[in-house]
């Protein structure tokens, strides 16, 4: 029987403008709350700063809550 899965919830207390400790990029899946809503994905690595790939058909740039108007509320990463 497989576990179901473990969240790690991500502090975005730490995030400075489009970085946060403890986001990984490649395959390491999230859970994000944006704007209100709940989206699941992954994050790559842009010329600016990190890309949540999990929202929309370009991704959401990611912004450190109170940066640029940022929707970001919570973010988890998904153990398995």
């Amino acid at each position: 029987m497989n576990k179901p899965p473990r969240l790690k919830r991500i502090d975005l207390t730490k995030a400075v403008k489009h970085e946060c400790p403890g986001i990984k990029t490649g395959r390491t899946q999230y859970l994000a709350r944006i704007g209100g809503d709940w989206f699941a994905g992954t994050f790559s690595r842009q010329w600016y700063g990190l890309n949540f790939d999990g929202w929309g058909d370009v991704g959401l740039q990611f912004d450190a809550p109170g940066q640029n108007a940022s929707r970001w509320q919570e973010l988890y990463e998904i153990k398995r």
